[in-house]
């Protein structure tokens, strides 16, 4: 799994993020350490459904504490040191996928495939993305007899957001697109904390192919994380991911083109 906040925290300690290093390592070995290990105690699936009211409350105690943290400490928003815990929570909720625990697929958040092009020396390279969050599987492939090129193919990917605005809007949806132009049979979504954004930019995304959907986990700043919004997002997540072996299951009557998951 990818702990990008946890490597965000560590390395803000061993650089001495102005010089508050001493301080952000006991915020770590104290509150981030304790949340960490509650919520891995958690299995989420369909069988644990108050998983999700428990991790609901664990994610809101350390997000708030993290917020009284952060302004205590002059920590900036740029710093992503409370985005990344954002970025973090879709590693918590997907640990128990049976396609994750079994290595079928893996999570990357670094080099996803997007295409492909001829470069300046003729030769063909690989249109890479990075996102926050993608469940896929990394593949070698050889083209006119070139060395191996290693790419990412994505099942999901995520961008995640503290909050979503026009301009991330459409900075999201180019790259969204293009990932789902490579890889036909990818999903892409956002999660975000909260929405600032006019609601005729997202009437007007149900129109458009580039994102499958769009996740809000609060109702607006001041509110918390809901717990039904996270089940929501695991079951959609599970969904898209067991539907890459459904593919060539096509049932003899009911809906044919995108039939249930059994």
């Amino acid at each position: 799994m990818l702990y990008v906040h946890e490597n965000n925290l560590k390395s803000k300690i061993k650089e001495n993020y102005k010089g508050t290093g001493s301080n952000i390592n006991t915020f770590f070995e104290t509150e981030y350490l304790s949340m960490r290990k509650r919520i891995e105690n958690l299995t989420f699936d369909e069988a644990h459904i108050d998983s999700y009211s428990i991790a609901a409350n664990v994610f809101n105690e350390y997000y708030d504490k993290l917020s009284v943290f952060s302004s205590a400490n002059s920590i900036s928003s740029q710093s992503k040191f409370a985005s990344t815990f954002l970025e973090e929570i879709s590693c918590y909720l997907f640990k128990d996928l049976q396609e994750i625990k079994n290595n079928i697929f893996d999570v990357y958040n670094k080099g996803i495939y997007a295409g492909l092009k001829i470069d300046s020396t003729r030769h063909i390279a690989i249109i890479k993305k990075d996102v926050d969050f993608c469940i896929g599987k990394r593949v070698n492939i050889l083209i006119d007899s070139q060395f191996p090129l290693e790419l990412v193919l994505p099942i999901i990917a995520v961008e995640v957001k503290t909050y979503l605005d026009a301009t991330m809007f459409g900075e999201i949806k180019s790259s969204s697109k293009a990932i789902r132009s490579a890889s036909p049979n990818s999903k892409t979504y956002v999660l975000m904390g909260y929405k600032n954004i006019a609601d005729e930019h997202i009437i007007a995304a149900r129109q458009d192919a580039a994102l499958t959907e769009i996740f809000c986990l609060r109702e607006n700043k001041s509110k918390p994380i809901r717990a039904d919004v996270l089940f929501d997002y695991w079951h959609e997540i599970k969904n898209a991911v067991c539907a890459v072996s459904q593919d060539i299951i096509v049932p003899s009557y009911g809906r044919l083109l995108n039939p249930p998951i059994p």
